[in-house]
């Protein structure tokens, strides 16, 4: 097995396959949520494209820190 990561194309390689066998309809959804939303992103232009991948950033990072996303950063 080879220790180089495997090549990512953009969101739309991203499947709800990818979160994992027996996972929740929640969970799956939020999955294919994020892929549409990150081809969205993908779609704009580069200026726009990095206030929203900020924005995205700033909304995942206080979630994952259990904040608010809305009084984060």
């Amino acid at each position: 097995m080879s220790d180089a990561p495997t090549e990512y194309a953009g969101p739309e390689d991203v499947s709800t396959e990818d979160v994992g066998p027996g996972a929740s309809a929640d969970v799956v959804d939020e999955a294919s949520d994020l892929a549409d939303r990150l081809r969205d992103i993908d779609d704009l232009p580069l200026e726009q494209r990095a206030a929203a991948f900020e924005q995205l950033h700033g909304e995942l990072r206080a979630r994952l820190e259990g904040a608010d996303p809305e009084t984060a950063d």
